[in-house]
């Protein structure tokens, strides 16, 4: 079984940025023409919580970067049929990115190395094409520099290697001549391949704190030239957080972490209705049980994460609903059940989980009515299933209630008829005798949020 995260492969990223399915193209825009404009030494905080796309924001420019970059990836055409002037400005003025996941090296001591390392194998031979072989010469003398600072012999071909147990720190209070060197590096090779390095470090907020602050400080330290430009992704509350743990519940980490950049931009959320047509769901069409589940995606404000995670069960169910509507008939109140309660009991299992803990044993339904009722179609659904089911009963015991009581008690007895395994329970006695509005309620279904197999 695959993971359920949505990678950022390369064919997603041209998806993202050719299609515009996320409807990003906007502000990936604006952040390269920010790039453009921004007078180096300049460092940029990207922030959005987690789970919100920010990897594949980054990976997006750093994409479009490449392709801008005759030493890289250039694709002149493809990008001027998107970007237009912004293409055009960013051919005159080619970037080198360089990305750096933070998170994949954290269990280093000093993250100095695995920076290095990054930088080395941006501009080797495998990823730099073109004559003179500046990123050659570039990428040996990075070598040379590491190897002189920590003792270490770092092939630029292959990087991943175990250096647990190594002491950094004592080499890097020879700080001053490594940033010496980089101020070299930078100023004598970096022209061949492009007028301006981005440096995206991205996943601060899921490092260990004391490591995010090493590469924070680090990166502060070395990377001040006049054509370097410093990109960091996290979600800096999390980060703050992180840190007050460190020092104090007092301490104020957004505050301390204002430091470290020039710039702090925000990542507008993407909208569940976007990445479930992304992922291929017709969120168009009109389907009650997508417009109910997107509702109540939109209430939780629901990231790209929990959106990605959810998507093949509503996928598959949209699927098997369709395929037999005639099973479970026409009116309000038959389709209520799937249309309706099962996109409710979907979301509810994922954001509420103990809550439909209670719900799966039979216990306790009083979370079903209280956090589908934020969905307005769901109690429009319920409403009409109401008066179809119990219409000619307003006068009668227990109908004769009040609406939001008569809703309540609806969910109460039919999840009752779902999850309830005491058929001598006299609520459930009652309901047998009067349930015909109802058509058989598939149990397997409901208890599994999963169309069964076949």
């Amino acid at each position: 079984m695959k993971r359920a995260d949505e990678e950022p492969t390369p064919e997603a990223i041209d998806t993202a940025i050719f299609q515009d399915p996320l409807r990003r193209h906007g502000e990936v825009e604006r952040f390269l023409r920010l790039l453009l404009s921004v007078e180096p030494p300049y460092t940029i905080l990207v922030n959005a919580p987690w789970g919100s796309g920010k990897t594949f924001f980054i990976k997006q420019v750093e994409r479009v970067l490449r392709m801008a970059n005759p030493a890289l990836e250039q694709d002149a055409a493809r990008l001027d049929s998107i970007f237009g002037a912004t293409a055009k400005d960013l051919l005159a003025n080619p970037f080198l990115p360089i990305y750096f996941n933070a998170w994949e090296d954290d269990h280093f001591d000093n993250p100095i190395l695995p920076i290095l390392a990054t930088i080395a194998t941006s501009v080797d031979e495998s990823t730099v094409h073109g004559d003179g072989h500046p990123w050659k010469c570039f990428g040996e003398i990075i070598e040379t520099a590491v190897s002189k600072q920590f003792g270490l012999a770092l092939n630029v071909n292959n990087i991943v290697e175990d250096f647990s147990g190594v002491d950094f720190l004592e080499g890097y209070k020879e700080e001053k001549k490594l940033r010496s060197r980089i101020d070299e590096l930078v100023r004598n090779y970096l022209p061949g391949i492009a007028k301006r390095a981005v440096i995206f470090i991205d996943e601060l907020d899921r490092c260990r704190p004391e490591f995010a602050v090493k590469v924070l400080e680090q990166a502060k330290t070395l990377f001040q030239q006049e054509n370097i430009v410093v990109v960091y992704s996290t979600d800096i509350s999390q980060l703050a957080k992180s840190l007050e743990g460190i020092y104090s519940p007092n301490f104020d980490g957004v505050k301390y972490l204002e430091r470290f950049y020039d710039k702090c931009i925000e990542l507008n959320p993407i909208k569940p209705a976007d990445y479930l047509s992304f992922k291929g769901i017709n969120t168009q069409a009109g389907f009650i049980f997508v417009n109910t589940t997107v509702e109540l995606l939109d209430y939780k404000k629901a990231s790209l994460r929990a959106c990605n995670r959810l998507a093949m069960s509503i996928s598959e169910l949209l699927k098997y609903i369709l395929n037999n509507q005639n099973y479970y008939g026409l009116n309000e109140a038959s389709r209520f059940p799937k249309q309706s309660l099962l996109p409710a009991l979907i979301v509810l299992s994922y954001f509420e989980p103990l809550s439909w803990y209670e719900v799966k044993a039979g216990r306790n339904y009083d979370a079903v009515y209280k956090f589908a009722s934020h969905s307005e179609l769901f109690i429009n659904c319920l409403d009409s299933a109401i008066e179809v089911a119990w219409g000619t009963k307003k006068d009668e015991l227990p109908y004769n209630q009040d609406i939001v009581n008569r809703r309540k008690r609806f969910i109460e007895d039919l999840c009752a008829l779902l999850y309830t395994d005491n058929r001598f329970d006299p609520r459930i006695a009652e309901l047998n005798n009067d349930v015909s509005y109802f058509p058989p309620l598939d149990i397997a279904l409901f208890h599994h949020l999963a169309p069964p197999s076949e």
